[in-house]
């Protein structure tokens, strides 16, 4: 006699087989290399700061992934329609917000893992070479709960549009959307949940709004498809809209400058160097291509005796040289001291004449032999210029001094017409 035993299998909880199916887990993978591409490529901006790196990965993070949690969660919302089980699902014994909720955690949480996964590992990768300021769990909170709205209101948008086209339209909707508040100048740019403003820092304040608008709107969204008493949708979209409000009307005051990290530190001895505080680790290693720049002008009349780091569009008075390290920085270290040194000999012989739109008819001939005794050569230079460059190599010493005093003090009227080449 054949005994058959009947196994048990206990029930499949809702939640988990949402999170298994669907296009929840191939919108995290994109995302996450969407972000670790971006994160990739500006891997240089990333080891200055804490402030910056996490306002840079908040950019490209929303900016690349947010499109993405939003086409995700469109597609998965439509998923009852394109099947043809909406009146099965109708028939259950839960209510539609109770469905709508298990159905829409997917769209919610895989984007956050998407994006946390790049997040925590490049927070973790600058960790032991920032040189400046402290992590903001707060930024990174925010960030989450951006995720997370967004693909809940790409899920309310699937649930509420018929269309099959949608979910791949509205991917690209919401990047133009998120760029175009982006880059605006007026109040609406703070609503962006992209916004960044380097060298400052978000208030608390700040973060907290951005969070409760972000959420409003998804919570709102979502009951007002499938709630019984769709009228409740009107609280969370209230919280929303004073949040927007008062984002919009506290802007800039809502962010506030890193005063240590704008402060000057600077060496002793001539020429003084001087480099931002959030810099102040990397002044050796300016120092030392100073040095070389003070070695090539050695003795010359005129020669600076002050460099600072500083804004381009600051003037700089007679003997000072105006510098940036942006781009030039990596892990509090001259990622580049070549390039320094290049940047540094151009301001020294033009005084950036050229970005300030000042720069007057000159003598490339005299310029280009200035630049190439600072160790600069122009790409392709003419005949009359390598005779000057060459001239002035041939010099005796004194007369070559001279010479550069000479030049070096028509430098801060950019107008280099006035002085013969050697």
């Amino acid at each position: 006699m054949t005994v058959l035993t009947l196994r048990q299998h206990s029930p499949v909880s809702p939640v988990r087989a949402e999170l298994r199916h669907g296009p929840g887990p191939w919108a995290a993978a994109v995302i996450a290399a969407t972000v670790a591409f971006n994160l990739f490529v500006q891997r240089y901006r990333l080891g200055d700061n804490w402030i910056d790196a996490q306002q840079m990965l908040r950019h490209f993070g929303v900016l690349t992934g947010g499109p993405v949690a939003l086409a995700a969660g469109c597609w998965h919302g439509g998923r009852e329609r394109r099947c043809g089980t909406g009146d099965l699902f109708a028939s259950a014994a839960r209510t539609p917000l109770v469905r709508a909720l298990t159905a829409c955690l997917p769209a919610v949480l895989w984007p956050v893992c998407g994006y946390l996964l790049p997040a925590a590992a490049a927070l973790g990768a600058i960790w032991p070479y920032v040189g400046y300021g402290h992590p903001s769990w707060a930024m990174l909170g925010q960030d989450v709960v951006t995720f997370g709205a967004l693909g809940a209101l790409g899920f309310a948008a699937g649930r509420a549009l018929r269309w099959r086209m949608s979910a791949p339209l509205l991917g690209p909707v919401g990047y133009v959307v998120l760029g175009f508040t982006q880059i605006t100048d007026g109040p609406v740019r703070w609503l962006t949940p992209a916004a960044y403003s380097l060298a400052e820092s978000p208030m608390w304040a700040s973060g907290l709004l951005s969070a409760v608008w972000m959420a409003g709107l998804a919570v709102s969204a979502v009951l007002a498809g499938h709630a019984r008493r769709r009228a409740i949708a009107v609280v969370p979209l209230l919280a929303a809209a004073t949040a927007a409000a008062l984002l919009c009307r506290g802007g800039d005051d809502l962010w506030r400058p890193e005063r240590a990290a704008s402060a000057q530190v600077c060496s002793s001895g001539t020429p003084v160097v001087c480099v931002r505080g959030e810099h102040a680790s990397a002044l050796p290693a300016v120092q030392a291509v100073v040095a070389r720049i003070d070695a090539r002008l050695d003795g010359v009349p005129g020669a600076p005796v002050r460099y600072r780091e500083s804004a381009a569009s600051e003037s700089a008075p007679p003997q000072e040289v105006r510098f940036q390290l942006s781009g030039g920085l990596f892990r509090s270290r001259l990622g580049d001291s070549d390039r320094l040194y290049r940047d540094l000999a151009y301001f020294v012989t033009s005084r950036d004449c050229g970005a300030r739109n000042t720069h007057q008819p000159g003598n490339p001939a005299a310029e280009h032999a200035a630049l190439s005794w600072m160790g600069v050569e122009l790409p392709m230079p003419a005949g009359a210029e390598t005779q000057a460059a060459d001239r002035l190599r041939a010099m005796p010493a004194e007369q070559r001094r001279a010479w550069l005093g000479r030049y070096l003090n028509t430098v801060p009227s950019c107008d280099t017409s006035r002085i013969e080449a050697p």
